[in-house]
């Protein structure tokens, strides 16, 4: 009996053991995925350092795995040899494959790398291309999206239906950009295509006249870049598109002298290294860090920012402190809107109680900004808030102009304008907050969102609030 039993107990050690291992190698290897929206800021961001419209990457990954990266037991999605959120086939070796696995932002950027090869397919005439292979026309990307799916025959939309398939893999981009993304792109015309089989090499098919745009960010002169992505090495040029002259590795700084020029389906940058290094490279490997003006960028979300000029200016003049983050499309709230303001205009620290403000909500105040918002108050800035401030509420754009209004004296010039000949959707104002965007117009610290707009019920940004803040110095800096 005992022996059964010392038996019986190794036998049940050996299970828990064993059942215990199993669950040690899941938590080790599970992954899980991102939601969406974390998924596509993701996709977002690297399509803006990569230079290609975020919708066609998007689009791609949605139809390639609807942005998972992992199966539901937590164990990387592969399909055939084919890996991850990207679906990418590395039997060539270049890209790490547990990367590819278990790292969603890299297994997106090997899917860039991957598209922007299939790109320099069809822009270099190794497979079929669309117009000037301009990159920021959508419609231009048709051949590369078919040679992503393997430049194959049954892509050919005059053969289909068929057995095999009944859209073609570039339809489906198409349908995922317009059903997810709410961006139509238009198809070139089939009329130039073979009845069947792959297109040739050399077919060259116009862009189609109704072209919509993938909004690709370009540099200037005097931008410092360094080199950035998957690759390990990069070339330059000795004029776009031409031979290669100097191998550079990743993380190479540099700035820009020249460009951008398009060829080729890139825009080319010539970039100065030191006396003895310069070259020409295309944008899509160039991250900018920084700009001749404002030094180097002590935030890292700003690159790509509009107003990245004037958030540095602010930076500098110690108007706004060092971080990490500056958030510049984050909408910008009421209390920190007053700092920006008092800090800008040099308002005194004059009165520092509380009891000063007559706002019922005053006691959430944030203390580092309790006295920004006396300041401001004391200046007769805050007029259009009577009892309830929000200090932690986003601020409008209408609610930006009411307190902007008040600043400098309104120009006589202007009393016959009518401010709704200028934006269609301000009617539904009432007088006063008509008469304050007028004022933000007329000083120019607002304009339009776009053409007509002024978009009174949005939130303000906090680029935007950079922008506003420099032109308030200049104003000042004028009188």
């Amino acid at each position: 009996m005992r022996i059964f039993k010392s038996v019986t107990h190794k036998i049940i050690l050996l299970i828990l053991i064993f059942v215990f291992s199993l669950n040690l190698n899941t938590k080790a290897f599970a992954g899980s995925n991102l939601s969406r929206t974390q998924i596509e800021t993701i996709m977002d961001e690297i399509a803006m350092k990569r230079a290609i419209p975020s919708v066609i990457l998007k689009s791609i990954g949605w139809t390639e795995s609807k942005l998972q990266q992992f199966n539901y037991d937590g164990t990387p999605k592969i399909s055939g040899d084919c890996i991850g959120l990207m679906m990418i086939n590395n039997n060539s070796g270049l890209y790490d494959s547990s990367k590819l696995k278990y790292d969603i932002q890299y297994n997106i950027e090997a899917g860039v790398d991957v598209l922007l090869n299939k790109w320099s397919m069809s822009s270099y005439k190794m497979v079929s291309s669309v117009g000037n292979m301009n990159p920021d026309i959508l419609e231009n990307w048709y051949f590369a999206l078919w040679a992503y799916n393997g430049w194959a025959s049954s892509n050919n939309p005059n053969s289909l239906p068929s057995y095999v398939k009944t859209q073609t893999y570039q339809q489906l981009i198409y349908n995922v950009c317009k059903d997810q993304y709410n961006q139509k792109i238009t198809n070139i015309d089939f009329s130039y295509l073979p009845q069947s089989g792959k297109p040739s090499r050399s077919l060259v098919v116009p862009t189609p006249s109704n072209i919509h745009t993938g909004n690709i960010v370009l540099y200037e002169n005097g931008d410092y870049t360094r080199t950035d992505g998957v690759r390990n090495t990069y070339a330059l040029r000795d004029v776009p598109a031409g031979k290669y002259i100097k191998e550079i590795s990743n993380n190479q700084l540099m700035t820009v002298v020249d460009g951008p020029v398009l060829k080729n389906g890139y825009y080319w940058y010539k970039v100065y290294i030191n006396d003895s290094i310069q070259g020409w490279i295309e944008r899509n490997w160039l991250l900018r860090t920084g700009d001749i003006e404002s030094g180097r960028y002590i935030f890292e979300d700003i690159a790509f920012s509009w107003a990245r000029k004037n958030i540095m200016q602010l930076y500098n003049m110690g108007i706004i402190s060092e971080s990490t983050y500056y958030k510049p499309n984050e909408a910008v709230n009421k209390e920190a809107f007053c700092i920006f303001l008092s800090k800008t205009m040099k308002l005194q620290n004059s009165v520092e109680n509380v009891t000063t403000l007559p706002y019922t909500d005053a006691n959430k105040i944030n203390t580092w900004a309790l006295n920004h918002v006396i300041n401001v108050y004391n200046a007769g800035l805050l007029e259009s808030y009577s009892s309830i401030f929000n200090p932690a509420g986003n601020l409008t754009r209408k609610e930006a102009a009411l307190i902007l209004a008040n600043i400098f004296e309104e120009d006589p010039q202007y009393n016959s304008l009518d401010i709704n000949t200028i934006f269609k959707d301000v009617s539904t104002l009432n007088n006063i907050e008509l008469s304050a965007v007028k004022e933000a117009y007329i000083q120019e610290f607002m304009s339009g969102k776009s053409s007509g707009e002024f978009r009174p019920d949005e939130n303000l940004s906090r680029a935007e609030t950079a922008a506003i803040m420099v032109k308030i110095i200049n104003k000042i800096e004028n009188k």
